[in-house]
């Protein structure tokens, strides 16, 4: 527990505490339409294959291909995902909940006026430190952990 204050007072901390110490960059757009122009699409059907290809290797490796296949949600992408649109439930539907979810959430003011979201939050970190969200995924009820 003493981590976790510690872990948030830190981001706090970090966050009210940046300050950019040129205010004089200015962006290179050209560069920067540049490195778009030379760069390959890529589209969502070859992402998909190319993460197939990327858990093959890895049961091919292990030698254990059926616990390749079964890949857990990331405990800290569901953090990050309930950091930044966490009022809107979509952290729980990554985490694999019922699909109205994110309407309860968004109905109730961001789950209860924020309440929920930040408690949801916190849980998830707890879970993403220890290295187990698996009580959290499949979770249909609208306090997930209850």
């Amino acid at each position: 527990m003493k981590r976790l204050i510690l872990l948030i007072a830190a981001v706090f901390a970090l966050g009210f505490g940046a300050k950019a110490e040129n205010d004089n960059y200015v962006a290179d757009d050209a560069a920067i339409e540049q490195v778009f122009a030379a760069a390959d699409e890529v589209m969502p059907t070859e992402m998909v294959s190319f993460m197939q290809q990327g858990i093959d290797m890895l049961g091919a490796v292990s030698g254990d291909y059926a616990h390749a296949q079964v890949t857990a949600k990331s405990g800290w992408a569901a953090w990050a995902i309930c950091w930044i649109v966490g009022g809107f439930g979509i952290h729980r539907h990554y985490l694999g909940t019922s699909k109205p979810m994110w309407l309860y959430y968004t109905i109730s003011c961001g789950g209860i006026f924020g309440i929920v979201p930040f408690v949801d939050w916190v849980v998830l970190l707890v879970g993403a430190i220890q290295g187990d969200t698996s009580q959290y995924e499949n979770n249909d009820q609208f306090f997930m952990w209850g």
